[in-house]
């Protein structure tokens, strides 16, 4: 039994040493390539099960998911010359292992080198753009352009033919800067001009003009930059405080102008129901003494009326209210005998 222990124990520590050396299991969000002693052997893009030479071969996997890098933040000069903190991100994925690692090594020196590019592109195309431009709704044309220059990166024309196939190489793109202040952004060379750079770097017919040399960065380092973003565009500490103040200053003076016309409308409206309120006042005083001069010369044609019907009767009750008011107990009066106020006092029937 002893015999059997030893053999099966050495079996089992060698299965555990062995087995994980020699099998590895790429993840559905995983890329894995092979090396031995440092030399690349295969790539692994689908997940899996896989085999490799135990202790002799290593793997290095990497995540094929999207990556996200946050740029630096950096100060920019826009086309007014204006200066603008601009703090962005980009999001890149890893599509081709082998290459990735030969120049990239890893998922940290890769953030570097993108957050480099995206800087530079940045840069550039800020430099074309108002600033008005980089912080309204165009920016996001700006930013696709960002995402499609940041996927070259420049080359040396050396590389062109040493590293690549050639000028007619379909990773590689030659472009052809007009103007000195790169303020317009270079155009692509033309098959006539493409032939004259296949044989030399300055042809005569450029007439001197800057010629660049780019290359896909699928095939340069793998990946792919498949969006750049603004998170934030700011003005530089020194500026801002004089820039807010600017703001609030137009903002006064807006707020000073609605308030001068809400008091313009406010007394508009006030003068209008004055003089709504002295026509009302007007027409009822006007209405009133008409009625009055209407009542008062009805009350005349009834008091002219009842005197032709009894003008005697008239007299008398005349004649009794002017007693009432002057003779009373404390009163002397004293009349002609032959006044009509006595009349009624000395012949109740007055003289009739």
């Amino acid at each position: 039994m002893a015999k059997l222990t030893i053999p099966l124990i050495v079996v089992i520590i060698a299965i555990v040493i062995v087995v994980p050396q020699t099998l590895f299991i790429v993840d559905e969000t995983q890329l894995a390539i092979v090396t031995r002693f440092g030399e690349y052997k295969r790539s692994h893009t689908n997940p899996g099960l896989q085999v490799k030479t135990p202790f002799a071969e290593q793997v290095t996997k990497f995540d094929k998911r999207l990556l996200r890098v946050d740029v630096a933040p950096a100060s920019l000069l826009t086309a007014d010359k204006r200066n603008l903190v601009i703090d962005s991100y980009a999001r890149y994925k890893i599509v081709d292992p082998l290459i990735f690692f030969k120049n990239l090594r890893n998922e940290t020196l890769a953030d570097a080198r993108v957050g480099d590019i995206v800087n530079s592109q940045l840069r550039q195309e800020v430099a074309r753009d108002l600033q008005e431009e980089v912080i309204s709704e165009t920016r996001e044309d700006i930013m696709h352009q960002v995402t499609i220059d940041s996927n070259r990166i420049e080359i040396a024309r050396r590389d062109v033919f040493d590293i690549y196939e050639g000028i007619h190489d379909p990773f590689v793109s030659v472009r052809i800067d007009q103007d000195p202040t790169d303020d317009i952004r270079p155009r692509l060379a033309t098959a006539e001009e493409l032939i004259l750079l296949e044989s030399e770097p300055s042809p005569e017919a450029l007439g001197g003009l800057n010629v660049t040399y780019a290359a896909n960065i699928r095939k340069a380092l793998g990946i792919v930059i498949i969006d750049v973003r603004i998170k934030r565009a700011d003005f530089p500490p020194d500026i801002e405080t004089s820039v807010f103040s600017r703001m609030e200053a137009e903002r006064e003076r807006i707020a000073s102008g609605l308030r001068a016309e809400g008091t313009q409308r406010d007394s508009e409206i006030r003068a209008n129901v004055d003089r709504q309120v002295n026509i009302i006042l007007e027409t009822a005083e006007g209405t009133s003494a008409l009625l009055r001069g209407q009542a008062e010369q009805e009350a005349i044609e009834i008091l002219a009326k009842s005197l032709q019907k009894a003008p005697d009767f008239y007299s008398f009750r005349r004649s009794l209210e002017a007693y009432k008011v002057f003779i009373d107990s404390k009163t002397t009066v004293i009349l002609d005998p032959d006044s009509n106020l006595l009349r009624f006092l000395s012949d109740p029937s007055g003289g009739s």
